[in-house]
């Protein structure tokens, strides 16, 4: 016991000694750098009530959450390590305000988990983010603007902004308006990649580019991105995205033997799927144009087929606090054709809150089932519309 208490007596000793104060005491420059540290938290709360026409022949009206743009909360920080270099993380999560649960059963941070590195010539970062086609090619997708349910249907371009997991990604810093990076994601292990159905399965890997460029009131971005064996959170589901009975000579949905109900398939085992998306909007004033477009091409099961879509609309400042946005987008896949309208107003009570009013209608082929976005079931026909009112608040 005396030794530990001289032990203990000596290191506290040592500790105050005017030449360990001096060691440990921070320098004017490193405060400096602690000042430039942060952390933030932040997230975006959505919801409202929508109207649907047609759902399984039948109209419906719900209490729709997450629409405009997904619930979510997070915490991002940057430390400043000195010399240029600086540490940085984002952890965020989405999660369902009607009932407040995970938006990802079993994953709480869903949308992003990444750690990283910066300096002036970009950052590289790893774990859970969001893709290139998200940071270039999203901004220019104006019917999403108009109302959260017209992001491109089906989201197969991944333009509504999506996260892949096991990446690492690289995004340059801004040089004269131009921007960069490409991103590469692992294959999931996990999930018993060698049983060759969808169920069993994990993804395989995937990689992405792209680049974007902005001078004055132009602006453009471009990606292409290859995922290999797309399953779990990239899986392809096209009866309740879509409204097709087939994809790749494949049925789409199977029948419940009691109840005669179609039960979609949503996570069909396809090979590959590669996306090609840009986009570019050009300011006049009050009025923002856009207009984008996206190649997909699916292969699977011995075939291959490609969706294509081009997307027009505009966004004018009606007064300081009202924005009204129109977007049209036409769809073509194998002997598919669809077409959809969005309307939006968007009034703002504050910087962080505001008020919107969003309609869509969408007709496809004859014989294909009209869907608009993936909250609703299939409408009993070719078309369908909707009419929502909703309220956002960001934080």
């Amino acid at each position: 016991m005396k030794v530990l208490l001289s032990l203990i007596g000596s290191s506290c000793a040592l500790a105050f000694s005017p030449l360990v104060q001096a060691q440990t005491e921070a320098s004017a420059a490193e405060k400096k750098i602690v000042s430039q540290s942060a952390v933030t938290f932040y997230g975006v709360l959505d919801a409202g009530v929508t109207f649907v026409n047609n759902e399984a022949g039948h109209g419906n009206a719900k209490l729709d959450t997450g629409v405009m743009e997904p619930n979510r909360w997070g915490v991002k920080g940057v430390e400043n390590l000195g010399g240029g270099l600086s540490a940085l993380f984002q952890l965020e999560s989405s999660f369902n305000l009607d009932d407040g649960s995970l938006s990802s059963q079993g994953t709480l941070f869903d949308r992003v988990a990444m750690v990283g590195l910066s300096n002036q010539f970009g950052q590289l970062t790893f774990g859970t983010q969001y893709d290139l086609i998200n940071d270039y090619v999203t901004p220019f997708n104006i019917s999403a603007s108009s109302s959260g349910y017209a992001s491109h249907q089906g989201d197969f371009d991944r333009i509504a902004g999506n996260a892949i997991q096991r990446s690492v990604k690289f995004a340059s810093a801004d040089f004269k308006g131009l921007t960069f990076g490409a991103l590469y994601a692992f294959a999931d292990k996990s999930q018993h990649p060698d049983e060759n159905n969808a169920e069993g399965a994990g993804s395989g890997n995937a990689w992405n580019i792209g680049a974007h460029y902005a001078n004055g009131p132009f602006s453009a971005g471009a990606s292409y991105m290859r995922l290999n064996t797309p399953r779990g959170t990239q899986a392809i589901g096209p009866y309740q995205s879509l409204g097709l009975t087939h994809f790749l000579g494949q049925p789409t949905f199977t029948i419940d033997p009691s109840s005669g109900d179609r039960i979609p398939i949503n996570n069909m085992a396809i090979d590959s799927q590669k996306i090609f998306a840009i986009g570019a909007a050009y300011e006049m004033g009050d009025l923002t144009a856009m207009a984008n477009f996206a190649d997909i091409e699916f292969r699977g099961f011995g075939q291959a087929s490609d969706l294509r879509l081009i997307e027009i609309g505009g966004r004018y400042r009606l007064s300081a606090a009202l924005d009204g946005t129109v977007g049209y987008q036409r769809m073509h896949f194998e002997d598919t054709k669809a077409n959809q309208l969005s309307l939006g107003l968007d009034y703002h009570l504050s910087k962080r809150s505001d008020l919107y009013v969003s309609a869509d209608y969408r007709r496809a082929s004859r014989g294909v089932n009209g869907v608009i976005g993936n909250s609703f079931a299939p409408s009993s026909n070719s078309a369908q519309g909707l009419l929502r009112v909703g309220m956002r608040h960001v934080f």
